[in-house]
């Protein structure tokens, strides 16, 4: 809804109940106030009857003409509670008015009230009893007067506020409108600044010109801006930071790659030919040199796939596309993980699928997948080409479903496992590589049961 809509249902709701109040309150103070005035009207009547009483010959005569001059129903009733005179019925047939509330009251305070609905005219009633003396026997005089005035008085007075407040609701409601479209309008003038911030024009002003309330948000949004200007001039110089230490870093580590590769290469140079060596005791010698050889060419794997990953970062690798088998490079590339693990079974299905990639790039991806699959499983391992796509699939611990996507991020490691020869590289590379072929790498596994790591490239 809108905000003259907001308003308006709310200034309804209030005058409404305000209405609603006000009409119960004046009912039944209007009501109040009649009461008393006819009371006093009623015992004026009495009082006068009082007077005439003794000197009346004819008493049901003189309650008939009572009738005729005011309107008001007398009755007298002994001390009994039998009537002796009625204006409206016939007295023979009335029962003992004893029992009657006003008689009791009038009994014991002289002057009794009691109002009561009469069912066959759906009328209240007013009814006044007084004790009297007559030749020092007791009698009650009791006049009724009908009560609809009342509601008819009530009625009129009501019509009169209806149409004060009907009108007082129409000019609220125009006032409520026309302020609300003028509160909109410095909305709208709020809602363009904050546009217009948006999309980084930060000298936009408000010109707020209707309340003080919109003066105090211009001027928050003007500090706001200045500060949004002053984070915009920050960022920029944080990102050319950024930009500059990534470039350092790529550089230090091109350089530290670069540095270690001779030494390395020496470290191995040496080796191979102390193990050359016959006058070094043969145990001894072919067990230290082995760890030596071993543990250089971790070290010089563990450089070469960070300066890799670094420079696929960084977007410094174009692929160099030729025609291959995919099918004849999975199979070198297991029979070469079957040499160097003579206790594990690689096994390589499918049919020839010439592709146009990489095929450096494709090699070190069918490593790292199968690299990966040795060191999570113990048993055999497939490599599968269908469907154009090639899947390495193990019956290792899996994957937890949680965890299936931190796999390929850079530098991620398994918790359930621990190599030394491991940077968590090998998939954030076949990852980098893959993302340069227009592909994805798909991971199905089950915690538990095994993990199936695949990847489809286009059939020429």
């Amino acid at each position: 809804m809108k905000l003259h809509q907001h308003f308006i249902i709310n200034f309804l709701l209030i005058f409404i109940s305000t209405l609603f109040l006000t009409t119960v309150v004046s009912y039944f103070a209007v009501k109040e106030i009649t009461l008393n005035q006819y009371k006093h009207f009623i015992k004026n009547q009495i009082e006068l009857i009082k007077v005439q009483l003794p000197f009346v010959k004819n008493i049901d005569e003189f309650a008939l003409h009572v009738k005729s001059k005011t309107n008001n129903r007398l009755t007298i009733i002994d001390d009994d509670g039998v009537v002796i005179a009625e204006s409206d019925f016939d007295k023979k047939e009335m029962e003992n008015h004893s029992d009657r509330k006003e008689i009791k009251i009038a009994r014991a305070e002289v002057d009794g009230y009691a109002v009561r609905h009469s069912a066959t005219l759906d009328i209240d009633f007013l009814y006044m009893a007084s004790q009297f003396y007559i030749d020092e026997k007791p009698i009650f005089i009791r006049l009724s007067m009908q009560l609809n005035s009342i509601t008819n008085e009530f009625y009129n007075m009501w019509i009169k506020l209806s149409l004060i407040f009907a009108f007082s609701i129409s000019l609220g409601v125009y006032i409520i409108y026309r302020l609300s479209q003028k509160i909109e309008k410095e909305i709208d003038k709020v809602t363009n600044t904050l546009d217009n911030i948006s999309n980084k024009n930060y000298r936009s002003v408000v010109n707020a010109s209707f309340a003080k309330e919109f003066f105090i948000i211009e001027g928050h949004i003007e500090n706001l801006s200045k500060k949004l200007e002053k984070r915009e001039k920050q960022k920029r110089k944080y990102t050319a930071k950024i930009k500059l230490i990534s470039k350092q870093r790529s550089d230090i580590i091109s350089a530290i790659s670069h540095e270690f590769k001779n030494p390395i290469a020496s470290v191995m140079g040496y080796a191979q030919t102390l193990l050359d060596d016959p006058n070094a005791n043969e145990k001894i010698r072919e067990r230290f040199l082995e760890k030596i050889v071993k543990n250089s060419h971790k070290i010089s794997n563990m450089i070469d796939r960070l300066s890799l990953a670094t420079k696929f970062e960084n977007g410094d690798l174009v692929p160099k596309k030729t025609e291959f088998d995919l099918y004849d490079l999975a199979k070198e590339t297991s029979i070469s993980f079957q040499d160097k693990h003579s206790d594990r079974t690689f096994t390589c299905k499918g049919k020839s699928l010439t592709i146009r990639a990489d095929k450096t790039m494709i090699e070190l991806v069918i490593t790292n997948l199968i690299d990966n699959a040795v060191k999570y499983s113990q048993s055999d391992i497939q490599i599968i080409i269908e469907n154009n796509s090639l899947h390495v699939k193990d019956t290792g611990i899996g994957i937890e479903p949680k965890k299936i996507e931190k796999v390929t991020n850079k530098f991620y490691r398994s918790d359930t496992l621990s190599w030394d020869n491991s940077m968590g590289l090998g998939l954030s590379l076949v990852k980098y590589i893959l993302n340069l072929h227009h592909t994805d790498l798909d991971i199905q596994s089950e915690f538990g049961v095994g993990s199936d790591f695949s990847f489809k490239l286009n059939k020429i």
